[in-house]
């Protein structure tokens, strides 16, 4: 994440508030301005550090301001069960419903001191960083997506039951939902695509915590070792619900480059996302979970996801006009699910 200086805004005197009344201590204040980092496109965040601070709330915090309540209420779970199994993410601190002053969900975590593996990447820079991308990149990412599906995931999968949640727990309640929202936006192609991949989701019985949204753009390198953020998408599931998301990111990575620069990286491109797939089946327990067949019908799935939010964005007149990945990753998911391109 990438800070951009103090602030004393609304939202960072409506966090103060907030952590006062839940903390009881209404003359908690900031041992300095919190500062707002950028780089991620959903939930709002500041970096903040409490002076005189009640037990727990110690040192560097980050507060994660989520608008969807549902969202940050499933999204704190998730990432507090598997920091409390040891995994490098950071740990909840404390969390805070919607019904509060600061009007939406509020995950307090550990601040990491880090920088993602790609930051800085770019037209002038990516010629120097190939050599560092072809060696560490891939083995990052596949130690990350190792380490989280050798979890138990069974424990989580009873809580998020009890959470009683409209999320969907499933793949298939994931498709779903997004076939249901191709169609509520007159997306008749989109649904329809769903609706083939309910019909033909390949048979398993493997089942772990799957981040669903692991890219190098949500790892933190701190003191060499990544750390994994943003838990937004994650749930119990077959382990390619994480590993094809990220071969389809690692093919067609999210940065701006001229169709020349795009035709003389492609050989490193797919150099990386080999050996990316390759270090995963090594370290996975057990080994042979992820075939082609599941493997290509999960990029299909995430495909689809990145379709209808975009879709959304256009409804509302909310497009991003640059940054979001998903503007590079569109026509790449309309060739998976073998939709036109408009």
């Amino acid at each position: 994440m990438i800070e951009t200086g103090n602030t004393t805004d609304e939202t960072a005197s409506a966090l103060l508030t907030t952590l006062r009344e839940a903390t009881s201590r209404p003359e908690l204040d900031f041992a300095a301005p919190p500062t707002v980092l950028r780089g991620g496109f959903y939930a709002e965040m500041r970096r903040f550090k409490l002076a005189d601070p009640p037990p727990g709330l110690e040192g560097a915090l980050v507060a994660r301001i989520v608008p969807d309540p549902t969202l940050g209420e499933w999204e704190a779970l998730v990432q507090g069960y598997v920091a409390a199994q040891g995994f490098a993410t950071p740990s909840v601190r404390l969390v805070v419903s919607s019904d509060s002053p600061l009007g939406r969900y509020l995950i307090v975590m550990d601040a990491i001191d880090g920088d993602p593996p790609m930051a800085g990447l770019g037209i002038t820079t990516v010629a120097k960083q190939i050599p560092n991308l072809l060696r560490r990149l891939p083995d990052q990412l596949a130690s990350v997506a190792a380490a989280l599906h050798a979890l138990d995931p069974e424990p989580l999968a009873e809580q998020i039951k009890q959470l009683n949640s409209p999320i969907p727990a499933t793949t298939l309640g994931f498709i779903e939902h997004q076939a249901n929202n191709a169609a509520a936006l007159g997306q008749s192609g989109l649904a329809a695509a769903g609706r083939r991949l309910l019909e033909t989701e390949p048979a398993s019985t493997a089942r772990v915590i799957s981040h669903g949204d692991l890219h190098p753009f949500n790892l933190l390198i701190a003191d060499g070792n990544p750390v994994l953020i943003d838990w937004t998408v994650a749930r119990i599931a077959h382990p390619a619900f994480t590993i094809a998301f990220t071969d389809l990111m690692l093919e067609n990575p999210p940065i701006p480059l001229p169709r020349a620069g795009t035709y003389a990286l492609g050989p490193v491109i797919r150099s990386i996302s080999r050996r990316f797939l390759s270090r995963y089946r090594t370290l996975a327990t057990p080994a042979g979970q992820i075939t082609e067949e599941t493997l290509a019908w999960h990029r299909k799935v995430h495909a689809l996801r990145i379709l209808v939010e975009v879709a959304g964005w256009d409804a509302a007149g909310s497009r991003p006009t640059h940054g979001h990945p998903w503007l590079i990753l569109e026509p790449v998911a309309r060739n998976e699910l073998g939709l036109p391109t408009p």
